[in-house]
């Protein structure tokens, strides 16, 4: 084991990411929606043992694991935020350290709760010693008690400094920002973000906090932005239709294609103004969206590139769809969350729809379609209790050359076929 030690450290430090790094962790834009993995599960797929093992194989290793498992940072308490601001200060004013752990860290995700103004200093801190960070996931959420005594989600503002310590230490190297619960930046703060981070690929806003205080005419162009997720995601709920400050930053996106000139991937609700559309719909090849999202259809009709379209599960009303390149459709549950429900609600309120829903697939005119996947979790986990459903389904699918696959790309043909009680009350295809 000695000889093995002594080898050169280029040689170990690939070796040992590998054992480190969850894989896709440090993608600069999300996960392909076909992918198996997903950010909830590269957050808890650490594995603490084996780091802490590796640690004390020997000097050099300790050097190299400590320095790759600050590569990537999930800060969810106040405490641990404390702890990291404090390590990078220290790392970076050691003469004895050739290279500060900050300088190391890629990626933070934020997951605090009703974050004190203590930890926001500490966490800008922490941002002022990592200037190579490409990914900043916030999901920090705020909760608090309305006079009925019932706890409800106010919005709440990414404090100024934050955006202050990410512009000037991060901006260069900036290239997938997300605020994905109820803390928004402000509109003046999102300018700012957008116009200093030029590198930006990939950009999701749950929402934007306060009024305008840019008129929307202002020219604003994101020359590296490939992927924008607007809305309250993944549910794209109501509470997206019609959102203000959304339609207000895509239509200051909608003067001209050089806006956007990468963009790829569009997800939300019904913000998808007509004048987006028609100014980018030709460039988007990949939209998730709620089916009955009142511009569905302009939203086919002015993506004629469209590859893969997702819908989001239990709306689902889809109506008949044409399109001519369209390859990939996704049916995506509404909540990942788990949920339990008797058998007879699950069966009029899930099977059902989602055996009208594939009919309604089924009838489109999609010369190019080659694959169909429903992600089976959360509220579409327990339709592999419907093996017959399933097994006719893919029959169907296969007859037409269209792979029908699960969460994991695995055809549903190898679901076991057992008693199916929803077979009876749904229509064959």
């Amino acid at each position: 084991m000695g000889a093995l030690r002594d080898l050169p450290v280029e040689l170990w430090r690939p070796i040992l990411a590998s054992l480190v790094r969850s894989p896709g962790v440090l993608s600069s834009d999300r996960q392909d929606p076909f992918s198996e993995v997903r950010d909830i599960v590269m957050l808890l797929n650490r594995d603490v043992k084996t780091h802490s093992a590796l640690l004390l194989v020997c000097k050099v290793w300790h050097n190299v694991v400590t320095e790759l498992t600050h590569e990537h940072l999930h800060l969810t308490s106040a405490e641990q935020v404390a702890v990291i601001a404090n390590r990078f200060e220290e790392s970076r004013a050691g003469r004895s350290i050739k290279n500060p752990l900050g300088l190391c860290t890629r990626r933070i995700d934020l997951q605090l709760s009703n974050p004190s103004d203590q930890c926001l200093n500490a966490l800008a801190r922490i941002l002022r010693c990592t200037p190579n960070i490409e990914i900043l996931v916030n999901s920090n959420y705020y909760m608090a008690l309305n006079p009925a005594f019932h706890i409800t989600p106010p919005q709440a503002q990414t404090r100024t400094e934050i955006i202050d310590a990410l512009i000037e230490t991060c901006s260069r190297s900036l290239r997938r920002v997300e605020w994905t619960s109820n803390e928004y930046p402000s509109w003046s703060d999102l300018m700012r973000v957008l116009r200093t981070a030029t590198g930006i690929t990939s950009l999701t806003l749950a929402n934007i906090y306060g009024n305008l205080t840019e008129r929307p005419s202002h020219y604003l162009t994101l020359p590296n932005l490939k992927t924008l997720v607007l809305g309250d995601s993944p549910s794209f709920s109501h509470a997206s239709l019609g959102n203000v400050p959304l339609n207000a930053f895509l239509t200051m996106l909608a003067k001209s294609p050089e806006q956007l000139p990468s963009l790829q991937r569009l997800e939300g609700f019904s913000p998808f103004s007509p004048d987006f559309l028609r100014t980018h719909g030709s460039k988007v090849r990949i939209v998730r969206t709620v089916a009955f999202t009142p511009l569905l259809h302009e939203i086919i009709a002015t993506c004629p590139n469209l590859d893969t379209f997702v819908t989001i599960f239990p709306h689902h009303i889809l109506d008949l769809l044409s399109h001519p390149s369209l390859k990939r459709i996704g049916i995506f549950p509404i909540s990942e969350d788990p949920v339990g429900v008797p058998q007879p609600i699950f069966s009029a309120y899930i099977m059902k729809p989602l055996e009208d829903l594939l009919c309604q697939i089924d009838e489109s005119q999609l010369p190019k379609l080659t694959q169909v996947r429903i992600r089976n979790i959360g509220t579409l986990a327990n339709i592999t209790e419907h093996p017959l459903f399933l097994q006719r389904w893919w029959k169907r699918w296969d007859s037409r050359g269209v792979r029908f696959d699960d969460k994991d790309g695995q055809p549903f043909n190898l679901v076991y076929s057992g008693n199916d009680s929803v077979l009876d009350s749904v229509r064959r295809p």
